[in-house]
């Protein structure tokens, strides 16, 4: 008696195991069936969904030379938001070596092509002076850009250099409207 419950225990265990095995088999398949696979027809926005994948680790290990190869690809193809993120990599030195003068470049072909993240970025590499003189002018300008598609980090910019009088006169109640 002492063995039948024996070997009903060791056969539950074994089928608990084998069931468990087969879940974590079909979830890993699952997985990386996810994962895009491209060809010589993929849409710029896959390879850009590709690369934002390895960017993020989003169901591939994160790779940043692979997204940036890929964020490039589609970026040639005049993919905005690759266009924006290769700026994005060059501004912050992340799967490149940091370079705001190239950064301004992805960025001005994104904002050309109407990414509001492009202008407000634009905007801070002029108040910052990084790769460009620093001009508070044209920080504004980019700015306003951006604040008029309601972009609230660019309309905080905007209400920042009112407040401070950077490159205006200060004005406090335009700084409380943006």
């Amino acid at each position: 008696m002492h063995q039948r419950k024996t070997t009903t225990l060791t056969q539950s265990l074994l089928l608990a195991t084998l069931l468990s095995n087969i879940f974590i088999v079909s979830a890993c398949s699952a997985e990386s069936s996810n994962t895009p696979i491209l060809s010589n027809q993929s849409t710029p926005t896959e390879i850009y969904e590709l690369g934002l994948a390895y960017y993020e680790g989003n169901s591939v290990p994160e790779d940043d030379n692979k997204a940036f190869e890929l964020f490039q690809k589609a970026a040639n193809q005049k993919y905005s938001d690759a266009q924006f993120n290769l700026g994005v990599m060059y501004e912050n030195g992340v799967g490149i070596a940091q370079n705001y003068e190239k950064a301004m470049q992805w960025y001005l072909l994104a904002a050309d092509n109407g990414d509001f993240k492009a202008q407000n970025n634009i905007g801070s590499l002029y108040y910052f002076g990084k790769g460009v003189d620093q001009n508070y002018d044209k920080a504004l300008e980019w700015y306003k850009k951006a604040a008029d598609q309601g972009v609230g980090v660019a309309q905080l910019n905007m209400g920042g250099l009112y407040e401070n009088g950077y490159g205006m006169p200060q004005d406090y109640d335009t700084a409380f409207e943006w």
